[in-house]
């Protein structure tokens, strides 16, 4: 028994460790990561307020038909942009998300250098050119640097002198969404900041206000919490800011984004606050300067914390779930959900980026496997049951016993009110002494095949042969009606068909065999008795004791009943007083009353 539980436990701590370690490496390799990416932003991406500091100022179609096409813009464009701010309503910072590299026409590079000098807090967009590189560590050890900085393109020389400067490269993820960014880079012994950054702090140094710094991860890359879907940002046309068309009064101290606004100059990206949907890159600037003012950053875990993270739920989660029942199963199921979603959602929150869905998505695969096998465990369990039963059950309570769908076998029993017959062939010892074996087998099997017949004609449960003995129970393992009277009927049954049966063998062997019959009706233990490996259905109690008893000094051909059996039966049934008896076991005396071959007529007619 001790080895069987050793090997139970080994057992499961073995499938807690394999199921633990697949979801690890499934997790590392991530074949889902478009849908973790979705199943997140589902949690944490929500519409909010915007800042109404921000404003935008669009290249869109109207001002692309007034003005011409972008590339044949100049400078002048925008000197003229900074000359309408160049009054008392100037903004904060003017950040233009446009590509000002080399020079072009000189009245037009000089015109926005002059303006650009004139209004201060001008940012202007720089790009780095990533590339691939292979270095050496301090110690010789080889590693690949997938950010190494080829080059930095800024704006031309004499309008970088004048104005700041960020890199507008967008970080997009797996599924090719914009969620994060780099914070900054070094090169040629600068700092570099990105764009919504730069122009994040030259606001905050313009207000004489402290700096926030995000958390980054190894790569030194962030994230940020979109406030809004596109459009939301207060946007004017730049034909009409150009020609004052509009009260220059509502960028008085503001943060003004200048960039593309037509799907034609292709600066536009999927985001997650607008599924399937596009967002122009300057909106994108703004959502990420308004996550910046009000500090909604976020890191995002690496991979190995990931991975030991879902390592971690799957290992606990299994361990508990492994034997219980189903319905604890999808409890158990249901709370881990709850409980990594909220875990994910807090993190979140306090600026980690923890991607649940592997977590989630285990939990409920495994769950979903529990409730399968269960099902098909209780079929397969249901199946042997029934073929357990079909043994000593008659088969019509075998057939309602497969449709009742509660029905479960478990070591241990209840307690239910039975009748219980015991029948015994008188003199067999005596007969197997003078007969050769081969004809007692002969005669012991007619015998059982005409009681096995008799108790499930009658609805019984065959409960088990006792040498030439047999016993049977009546109103188990489920409800019968009348069994009383049925238990009464088998024994009646079994009489009258041993008259033909005796006349067979003594034709056939030369012998006759009579038997005594006991039954009693009361309260019995009913269920599976024995250890968790080797099971009997069966009944016990003082009621199998008392109808052994009673069969005990049964004569041949005689049904003995008791008191209580009687005032069951006595309607449809008549029995004689065979008179007070004691029998064995018992302290008083028994009322026995005895019954014939045949049934007797009842006294009411």
């Amino acid at each position: 028994m001790e080895t069987i539980i050793k090997n139970k436990r080994t057992q499961k701590l073995f499938a807690i460790i394999l199921i633990s370690i697949a979801a690890a490496v499934l997790t590392w390799t991530a074949p889902l990561k478009s849908v973790e990416y979705w199943f997140s932003d589902l949690l944490f991406v929500r519409q909010q307020s915007v800042d109404n500091k921000i404003k935008i100022i669009g290249i869109d179609e109207k001002s692309l038909q007034e003005i011409g096409p972008f590339q044949e813009w100049t400078r002048q464009q925008a000197a003229d942009l900074l000359k309408v701010f160049d009054t008392e309503y100037s903004p904060a910072v003017v950040a233009f998300d446009i590509n000002y590299f080399g020079e072009r026409d000189e009245k037009g590079d000089l015109a926005l250098v002059e303006y650009s000098k004139k209004i201060k807090n001008v940012v202007m967009a720089s790009y780095i050119n990533f590339s691939t590189k292979l270095e050496l560590g301090t110690e010789g050890e080889k590693s690949i640097n997938n950010m190494y900085i080829k080059q930095i393109e800024s704006p031309y020389k004499k309008l970088e002198e004048v104005t700041n400067s960020g890199f507008t490269n967008t970080v997009q993820d797996d599924d090719n969404y914009v969620r994060r960014s780099v914070y900054k880079v070094f090169y040629e012994g600068k700092e570099n900041y990105n764009f919504a950054y730069e122009v994040y702090k030259c606001y905050k140094k313009s207000k004489g206000e402290d700096l926030f710094e995000p958390e980054t991860d190894e790569n030194g890359i962030y994230g940020f919490d979109y406030t809004t879907q596109q459009g939301i940002y207060e946007l004017y046309s730049y034909t009409d800011v150009l020609n004052e068309k509009c009260d220059l009064k509502a960028f008085k101290d503001s943060i003004v984004f200048v960039g593309a606004y037509s799907s034609g100059m292709m600066d536009q990206y999927l985001v997650p606050i607008s599924k399937g949907t596009v967002m122009n890159g300057v909106e994108i600037q703004a959502n990420h300067l308004n996550a910046l003012l009000d500090e909604r950053t976020f890191v995002e875990v690496s991979s190995l914390i990931n991975v030991l993270a879902v390592a971690l739920i799957i290992g606990v989660f299994v361990f508990l779930i492994l034997n219980v029942k189903i319905p604890y199963g999808v409890i158990f199921g249901a709370v881990f959900i709850i409980i990594s979603i909220a875990a994910s959602m807090y993190l979140y929150k306090i600026g980690v980026y923890w991607r649940c869905w592997n977590a989630v998505f285990f939990v409920f695969l495994i769950t979903l496997v529990k409730i399968v096998y269960g099902y098909f465990q209780e079929r397969i369990n249901q199946m042997k049951i029934l073929d357990m039963f079909r043994k000593y059950i008659a088969p019509q309570v075998v057939d309602e016993l497969a449709k009742n769908k509660d029905f479960h076998i478990e070591l241990g029993g209840i307690t239910k009110d039975v009748a219980v017959l015991f029948i015994d062939i008188r003199g067999f010892s005596s007969m197997s002494e003078i007969m050769p074996p081969e004809k007692v087998i002969q005669v012991l099997n007619r015998y059982f095949d005409l009681v096995t017949n008799a108790i499930f004609n009658n609805e019984g449960m065959l409960d088990k042969f006792i040498g030439d003995a047999v016993m049977a129970v009546y109103n188990a393992p489920i409800d019968v009606e009348n069994y009383e009277k049925k238990a009464i009927q088998t024994g009646l049954d079994i009489i009258k068909a041993l008259e033909k049966l005796n006349k067979e063998l003594k034709e056939e062997l030369g012998t006759e065999i009579a038997c005594g019959i006991g039954i009693h009706c009361g309260k019995a233990v009913v269920g599976n008795i024995g250890c968790a490996y080797r099971m009997d259905y069966t009944v016990i109690g003082d009621t199998v004791n008392v109808a052994e008893r009673l069969e005990g000094i049964a004569k041949g051909g005689v049904i003995n009943i008791s008191q209580e059996m009687y005032d069951r039966i006595k309607d449809d049934f008549s029995a004689k007083p065979k008179g007070a008896c004691m029998l064995k076991g018992k302290r008083k005396e028994v009322m026995v009353y005895e019954m014939g071959a045949a049934p007797y007529e009842s006294e009411n007619g």
